[in-house]
């Protein structure tokens, strides 16, 4: 007897969903799409439990006919093709036929639609691919899908759903999708009853995006539209400035549909070349809109991938139209953020190993003092140049171009001189400094002389201001640190030993293994610190050194990163007091919900490694304080790649999700590649990884330092 049978139609339902209905997000997605074939304008989607319970799609497109509605749930049934050569011109989002009847197979599904034709609507009960009820009901015109209990016959499936949240980010990925590429169409996503997604519809996507993205986002993109041959590419691509440290932001689509494509990521990459850092990757929202006889959109079950007929010819239009856009627009950063980097590497490379100075002043007043103190310098100058200043007869000229006697002159000047109080703050100096300024510009030439001293009084004011500023915390410093304490945190190092205390210490004499390194000879108490030779650094990143026989080659990259690791993990598991410094203006970041999702579960984490922080209103974060190692950074850039990292990990991995997240705050506050460093920088350098218990890799595993006997250089020169 034959063994080959024939599967039963609700096995063959299930199969088919499989493939098509991955998750709560899949039934959203082939849902949607058919509201947007239906030519809908507006589209609300409400879910429950992440969509695992319950999923509402409703839309006022042009609805299913009533002798339809039945057929509509039968394998391969549908309105958008007739026959196989229609497959080769697809216009529409959906076309096998296989969406409603795979959800039916997998979920009990309530399908309420009404055409503009109908006087009344009609309503379709669906539970495991088998009709239940069918009737009429009163309605609009359009059509309500209403999904639940998802894989309940499927406890397989089920069972590999993640949670509530997880699922809930991926329905709102898709939605975010759909929204960019159809700006035309008004969006709603509704979660538990809280609207998460809501756009207008009114075919700007900037709009969109500044609903999705945030405002800094929305002011940071550059419209793309352009047309290489017969492909006409159009969207939007980021600033180089609001690059992230990963893919997530770079979505493409082919003639609207969602699609993933190495060329397209590829041919982004080309653009942006030489515009962003390694390891950074381009904001991006593109559409190819091209003939659909040279796309198959049906290699992939779920339609996310496709295969052009020529890849060379689609990463030449993308790139030009990348490269296109970039050199229209200026790229130039605001001076502010610049600023952010303009600080000396003793205190931004090497956080505590700076100055004890540097440690105990508040950096962002103190680097606020500094920048409107080159400001004031700045007009000065220009004032002087403007007018031919000259200090020697500065009294003389004054009285005479104002033909006013001397007195009633300093008398003028005393009244309009920019008056300073003695503890202003950043607002105060500032708003005192952009006053004069604007009162400058409508001065005449003669009175422009009466502003050179009010701009010298307030230089010399801040100059005071910031010689208190670093007195007071000298002082502050001297009460609290011992004078062993102050050198190790300028130097890196302990004092020199005097030569009493050398004599009683008797040097033991060090013998040396064929396989120690120059790490070996650590001991707790550091007396024993390896004597090396600095010979140089290779491309502005690797350090090399010579001891003995042997010739090592330091990552200084690598090096730092794990000394920043030690030092926050350090600050992580403390129970004490948290090594952290307040912001003089704190960091409103606003987040996409997702990200929200991902950083209220792991708020506690920020906070144990140092950071002040705290929920801001829907979707927004307040950050007011950082750990003293990160006070230079850019704090938003470092919370988002915090998160992207944190997203990467599994949830349920407690100690992975931390070691990452450590180890990405230690990376973003080392050295890097390419940075120049100084001879007393890599002696600091050296001394700090020389006391760590581990310091053979960073905290990704690389290798820290490499190294070559003088016998294995001495045989590749064939001298031995």
């Amino acid at each position: 007897m034959g063994k080959i049978v024939l599967l039963d139609d609700l096995t063959i339902n299930k199969i088919a969903a499989g493939e098509v209905i991955e998750r709560p997000a899949s039934v959203v997605k082939e849902m949607v799409e058919n509201s947007i074939d239906a030519g809908a304008t507006s589209i609300t989607v409400e879910i429950k439990n992440g969509g695992i319970s319950f999923i509402r799609i409703t839309d006022n497109g042009k609805g299913i006919a009533k002798d339809d509605t039945e057929i509509a749930f039968e394998r391969h049934a549908t309105s958008k093709i007739r026959q196989a050569s229609d497959i080769e011109n697809i216009h529409s989002m959906g076309f096998r036929g296989e969406a409603l009847a795979s959800i039916a197979a997998v979920a009990n599904v309530e399908l309420i639609t009404k055409t503009a034709d109908d006087e009344i609507g009609t309503r379709v009960v669906v539970e495991a691919g088998k009709i239940l009820e069918e009737g009429e009901i009163g309605c609009k015109t359009g059509t309500s899908i209403t999904v639940k209990n998802l894989f309940f016959n499927t406890p397989v499936r089920y069972k590999f759903l993640k949670k509530d949240f997880t699922e809930s980010g991926y329905i709102e990925d898709a939605v975010t999708r759909m929204a960019l590429v159809h700006p035309d169409i008004s969006f709603k996503l509704i979660n538990t009853g809280k609207v998460v997604i809501q756009t207008s519809g009114n075919g700007d996507v900037q709009a969109v995006i500044y609903a999705i993205y945030g405002k800094n986002i929305a002011e940071n993109v550059l419209k793309v539209d352009y047309t290489y041959e017969d492909i006409h590419i159009t969207g939007v691509i980021g600033k180089p400035e609001i690059a992230r440290s990963n893919r997530s932001n770079q979505i493409f689509f082919v003639n609207k549909r969602y699609v993933k494509d190495k060329t397209l990521s590829g041919a982004i990459e080309k653009g942006f070349k030489g515009l962003l850092t390694i390891g950074k990757y381009a904001f991006s929202i593109l559409n190819i809109d091209m003939d659909p006889a040279k796309v198959d959109v049906n290699v992939h079950p779920a339609k996310l991938e496709v295969r052009f007929s020529d890849e060379s010819k689609i990463f030449k239009s993308v790139y030009h139209a990348v490269n296109d856009t970039l050199l229209k627009n200026d790229l130039i950063k605001s001076s502010e953020k610049e600023d952010d980097k303009s600080h000396t590497l003793n205190s931004s490379l090497f956080g505590s190993r700076g100055s004890s100075t540097a440690q105990a002043i508040q950096k962002n007043t103190f680097n606020s003092l500094l920048e409107l103190q080159k400001k004031i310098k700045e007009d000065l100058e220009k004032s002087k140049k403007d007018i031919n200043y000259n200090p020697l007869n500065s009294n003389a000229d004054t009285d005479k171009v104002t033909n006013q006697p001397k007195e009633e002159t300093n008398k003028a000047m005393e009244t309009d001189t920019i008056k300073v109080p003695e503890q202003a703050n950043e607002q105060d100096l500032t708003t005192t400094v952009n006053n004069n300024e604007a009162k400058t510009e409508t001065q005449p030439v003669e009175e422009k002389k009466l502003n050179i001293k009010e701009l010298e009084d307030a230089s010399k004011e801040i100059d005071k201001q910031i010689e208190n500023l670093t007195n007071e915390n000298i002082k502050e410093d001297e009460k609290k640190e011992s004078f062993d304490e102050m050198y190790f945190k300028i130097f890196g190092t302990k004092p020199p030993k005097t030569e009493d205390e050398e004599k009683k210490e008797a040097p033991q004499e060090l013998t040396k293994e064929d396989n120690t390194t120059l790490f070996d000879n650590i001991k707790d108490d550091y007396k024993y610190k390896p004597q090396y030779k600095f010979i140089g650094i290779v491309f502005n990143t690797y350090i090399i050194f010579e001891m003995d026989d042997e010739m090592y080659i330091m990552d200084q990259h690598a090096a730092h990163e794990r000394i920043m690791f030690e030092k926050v993990k350090k600050n992580f598991y403390s129970d004490e007091e948290k090594d952290s410094q307040l912001m003089i203006l704190p960091d409103i970041i606003t987040l996409t919900h997702k990200e929200m999702d991902i950083a209220r579960e792991n708020m506690e984490l920020f906070r144990k490694a140092g950071f002040i922080i705290e929920e801001f209103g829907d979707n927004t974060i307040k950050i007011s304080g950082t750990p003293s190692i990160c006070i230079d950074l850019n704090t938003r850039e470092l919370f988002l790649e915090t998160l992207d990292e944190i997203n990467s990990v599994s949830r349920t991995a407690k100690q992975e999700i931390e070691n990452k997240f450590l180890a990405t705050i230690a990376c973003k506050a080392a050295v890097k590649a390419h940075m120049v460093l100084s001879k007393e920088e890599v002696e600091s350098l050296m001394d700090e990884l020389l006391k760590l218990p581990n310091p053979f890799t960073c905290p990704h595993g690389r290798p820290t330092v490499i190294k070559m006997s003088k016998y294995e250089i001495e045989r590749k020169f064939e001298r031995k």
